[in-house]
């Protein structure tokens, strides 16, 4: 018996595996409404490519890449990110023209994110944390990017309170993490995705000592800012490149958050996050200068203000900490001498 193989091999089609001659056409198979896996719904269908959502495996595995090319190059509107697929296969690619952030968007919202939209904020900030306060304020402007787009403001809600409950785990890595937290949710709410009345509902509910922390850092934040109002500075920008009036404005900043905190260590790791130490001077003429325009006003609750201002000036002076032109910017007011029977007629000062 002649095997087919060798039929088709007599007639020029090739070999084992081949079907048909080369450049020949077959015409469109007609169904068989008789084949008993015939079926109707197939008829007139239209097919298209379907991206399962992410787990939270993948989601992680997944976003790190795409998040930290985002810090490395500084801005969207420098790098592209996009994801091709091929069959199976997922390959991070960078598309080679410039991008806006809407591309940024576009690209996650292919990767079918599902129910892992919350998780975006959670793993940027997750991983700002432990880069530099740069990184920070890309990553503050890109959560102001997604929101209304790719996520919406239920979505950063939900991301925060996550972050919130996460706070002592992240501490073991970052000590710094309920502070930086805090000032996290201080731009949000002053970029506005996320509400004014955010902070107020975890009043009286928080056991967590870290929370605590994250949600007093962001009431501080905006109580320095009436209104809520967008606080691009929330994070500074490091380096010597800075322009002098943006400095004062920082050092501005920083005492007026240590003086409604309190928190003399926070105070002093916001300085050394300017890298500017031949500017620290600032620090103390901005605190000098401030005192030096309070003073009446102080003067009203501590009668002795003026003269205990004096002292303290001059002694600062002798000591070398602040420089003669300080010194001699300090208010002074004419103070009253009087004479005390058994002083001998001479000239008292105040007393303290």
């Amino acid at each position: 018996m002649v095997e087919w193989i060798d039929i088709f091999r007599w007639c020029g089609a090739g070999g084992k595996g081949v079907w048909g001659t080369p450049g020949q056409v077959y015409d469109v198979e007609e169904v068989d409404v008789r084949d008993p896996n015939y079926d109707d719904d197939q008829e007139n269908c239209v097919y298209e490519t379907v991206v399962l959502p992410l787990d939270e495996t993948a989601f992680e595995k997944t976003l790190t890449p795409i998040i930290q090319e985002y810090f490395e190059h500084g801005d969207t509107n420098e790098v592209a990110i996009g994801f091709v697929y091929s069959g199976r296969e997922r390959s991070l690619v960078r598309l080679e023209r410039p991008s806006e952030s809407r591309q940024f968007q576009e690209m996650l919202r292919d990767l079918n994110l599902g129910e892992m939209k919350s998780g975006v904020p959670v793993l940027a900030v997750s991983l700002a944390l432990e880069g530099k306060a740069s990184h920070r304020e890309m990553t503050s402007k890109l959560l102001s990017d997604l929101c209304g787009t790719v996520m919406s403001t239920n979505d950063v809600e939900k991301s925060f309170d996550k972050l919130l409950k996460d706070l002592p785990e992240l501490a073991l890595d970052t000590p710094r993490a309920p502070q930086l937290v805090g000032q996290f949710i201080a731009r949000a709410v002053g970029d506005g995705i996320l509400c004014n009345t955010y902070i107020d509902s975890y009043k009286g509910t928080v056991d967590c000592v870290q929370a605590r922390a994250a949600l007093d850092k962001a009431t501080v934040l905006l109580s320095m800012s009436k209104g809520g109002k967008r606080k691009d500075s929330v994070w500074g920008s490091g380096g010597g490149q800075q322009s002098v009036n943006h400095l004062v404005k920082e050092i501005d900043m920083l005492l007026k958050e240590y003086l409604l905190s309190g928190d003399i260590a926070e105070a002093e790791h916001c300085l050394k996050e300017l890298e500017v130490p031949h500017f620290h001077h600032e620090l103390v003429y901005e605190g000098y200068e401030r005192i030096y325009n309070e003073i009446p006003d102080i003067n009203l609750d501590v009668p002795h203000s003026y003269s205990v201002l004096e002292r303290f000036v001059e002694e600062c002076f002798q000591a070398g900490i602040i420089s003669k032109q300080v010194r001699d910017l300090c208010p002074s007011r004419g103070r009253k001498r009087f004479v005390s029977e058994g002083d001998g007629g001479r000239l008292k000062p105040e007393s303290y």
